[in-house]
């Protein structure tokens, strides 16, 4: 149980020191949150300014256009800054050097795809939340599995939108699909482990924030909510981070079999580990995890040139 817990750590470390050639990459997602932020206060003020603050409660019509508004906005700047640093963890797996602005360029390359990709998710949440208020269990169940569907196609749409050559949103869910589907187990547990390290780190901000809240008063709370939020916002600028060189590793390793940044220097049919099991393989202690292999049976995408150029006589 501790190794799997290990492992998360590990990842999380590994992914971190991608970026230690140019530590001025960590203000990506800095300024994405920075820029989240100033989009929802201008939104507000819009709001309280055109005096609609009642209509949001009272009208469907001005709810569920704020709320496309709101996942357009936030969808569409997450995206482009998680698009920067996946080009840049790109440049730093090939060795080459690169920058807050030479990312942002990439992002800028990608802007029409990434405002269709932000329309599209703006869309498909407006319409389930209506499902979920309208229809009562249903409309929630159905809410549920259509957020987890659209979470594992979407994976790697971030890499692929900013990597590869396809343009049309249509091909660039199939291809994000195709490569989940290749390496699910690997995706889904670096991924969680990358989320478990930074919710303990959150955790001591939370707990900071609701003595402060709670208990404190003065300029003891104040300081207490200050800590509290500064910890807290380090996490998920953390987590975005780490989440965007991970994302991007386990897309060189589904498209080429190539092993790099927090992948690297382990075998990454070893981050199954973290706990992720199979139906064919119920015991992933006992199964066969030698490179190129996915619980004792050779996978097409994880069949690397290595091990071809391996198995060739001399």
């Amino acid at each position: 149980m501790v190794s799997k817990y290990r492992r998360g750590f590990d990842i999380t470390r590994d992914s971190l020191r991608v970026f230690s050639r140019e530590p001025s990459l960590i203000l990506l997602p800095v300024l994405s949150l920075l820029a989240v932020g100033s989009a929802f206060t201008i939104l507000a003020t819009i709001v309280f300014q055109q005096g609609v603050v009642e209509s949001l409660v009272t009208n469907d019509l001005y709810q569920y256009g704020a709320l496309f508004c709101a996942i357009a906005i936030s969808s569409s700047v997450a995206t482009f800054f998680n698009a920067a640093v996946v080009h840049c963890a790109a440049q730093l797996f090939d060795g080459n050097s690169t920058s807050v602005r030479d990312g942002l360029a990439a992002a800028w390359r990608a802007r029409r795809q990434i405002a269709v990709w932000a329309v599209v998710a703006a869309t498909l949440g407006t319409v389930l939340y209506i499902l979920d208020e309208k229809f009562g269990v249903v409309g929630s169940l159905t809410r549920a599995v259509f957020n987890f569907a659209w979470a594992l196609l979407t994976f790697f749409i971030v890499p692929v939108i900013v990597l590869d050559e396809r343009r049309s949103l249509r091909r660039q869910l199939r291809r994000s699909g195709s490569l989940f589907r290749d390496t699910w187990g690997k995706s889904v547990s670096a991924t969680l482990g990358v989320s478990f390290v930074f919710l303990l780190v959150a955790l001591p901000g939370v707990a900071l924030g609701a003595v402060g809240y709670f208990v404190l008063n003065g300029i003891l709370a104040t300081g207490a909510l200050v800590g509290g939020g500064v910890i807290i916002v380090a996490a998920i600028v953390g987590s975005q981070t780490a989440s965007a060189i991970v994302r991007t590793a386990l897309y060189r390793y589904a498209t080429t079999g190539e092993g790099v940044g927090p992948l690297e220097a382990r075998d990454p049919d070893t981050v199954l580990r973290l706990g992720i099991r199979t139906r064919s393989s119920p015991r992933a202690d006992d199964a066969d995890l030698r490179p190129g292999t996915c619980f004792g049976v050779r996978g097409r995408r994880s069949m690397g040139r290595r091990d071809r150029v391996a198995r060739t006589p001399e």
